[in-house]
């Protein structure tokens, strides 16, 4: 492949005109960059869609951004085509280094754009932007950094929730102040996260959303636009941070509270919550659980209002108090010394 030519006209009034490149489809065959299942891989090809992603972030002009799995680089281009200030790349398929180092090529002369080769799992966020400082939590504004990325559906899930967590304690992304994400999940999970009281999608991942950030289903995109197509449409979604979270309850602790409320979820919520509860007393802690927090324990769990299910959490937070030995209780732990631990499903995602 020549060597990309000096950039004419690098910006313009609606951002980077970049040289002219490779389109993602050659590049892919180039390499013979053939989508990874396992890697729950799939490439989006369409540059109006990538552009539509990266605006629903809003103004990225002179910001912070970092992209999560750029994949041989559709979003990477619209991204840039935006002129930030910094770009990360954090991609763990080493073959998409080639496409990834030679726009950071063509970047050099305008903005800086780093390429991390490993998981986002493992990366330090809190690291990734040197320069930019931190912006107060309370201001209007929220502070220039995003987070962007089409998501490997495998791990979709468990990279929110850890996210979220991050967010809650104002670490990781969020040690900079309140960043946004824009992100794609499969279809269900995406209205999943937006869920309101009483919808069929209402489940963990809603109320957990819901108590820390602002999610926006911002639109749908056709399982059709991806290669390979996956068996269900993408949705993109927006999360920006609350000012004020609806909790000061530790995460940790509204998690596991939450987890529980939903585990059961055709059943009336009382179920679910006594088992945070250890066998001797469970009864007699659920009852009060229950009182404590005002809530009707023959509801069901997606009937529940945000504000109902952390009164449960306050209520359990405020037992556990009292009774320090019911802390550390999992009640999907073996029964029996020796037997095999039970797998811990996110039977709600």
């Amino acid at each position: 492949m020549a060597t990309v030519t000096k950039i004419s006209k690098a910006l313009t009034s609606t951002g980077v005109r970049l040289p002219p490149l490779p389109t993602i489809r050659d590049l892919v065959k180039l390499y013979q960059l053939r989508a990874i299942k396992q890697l729950s891989q799939n490439f989006l090809m369409d540059e109006r869609l990538t552009d539509k992603i990266v605006r629903a972030a809003g103004n990225i002009r002179d910001h912070y951004v970092l992209e999560v799995g750029p994949g041989p680089g559709g979003i990477t281009r619209s991204i840039i085509r935006q002129n930030p200030r910094h770009l990360v790349v954090v991609e763990k398929d080493r073959r998409f280094m080639p496409s990834m180092e030679m726009l950071a090529e063509v970047t050099q002369p305008f903005m800086r754009m780093d390429i991390v080769q490993g998981d986002i799992l493992d990366y330090r966020i809190e690291k990734a932007f040197p320069d930019c400082s931190q912006h107060d939590w309370m201001d209007g504004k929220r502070a220039p950094v995003h987070l962007i990325g089409n998501l490997p559906f495998a791990i979709s899930t468990r990279l929110l929730i850890n996210w979220l967590r991050d967010m809650s304690l104002r670490t990781g992304a969020w040690s900079y102040g309140r960043a946004s994400l824009t992100l794609t999940f499969q279809k269900e999970v995406a209205e999943r996260i937006v869920a309101p009281i009483l919808s069929d999608q209402r489940c963990r991942l809603s109320v957990m959303n819901q108590i820390w950030s602002k999610p926006d289903l911002r639109f749908m995109i056709s399982g059709r636009a991806f290669v390979p197509k996956p068996e269900v449409d993408v949705g993109v979604v927006t999360i920006v941070p609350l000012r004020t979270p609806l909790t000061e309850v530790h995460f940790d602790t509204v998690e596991k509270v939450i987890r529980n409320i939903f585990s059961m979820r055709q059943k009336y919520c009382r179920r679910g919550v006594s088992n945070l509860y250890p066998p001797d007393g469970r009864e007699e802690l659920t009852g009060e659980t229950f009182k404590k927090a005002t809530v009707d324990p023959l509801a069901r769990s997606f009937q529940l209002s945000v504000d109902e299910c952390l009164r449960i959490v306050e209520a359990y937070d405020e037992l556990s108090r009292q009774h320090p030995e019911i802390v550390g209780y999992d009640f999907r732990a073996p029964k029996i010394k020796g037997a095999g631990a039970r797998e811990n499903r996110d039977v709600d995602q």
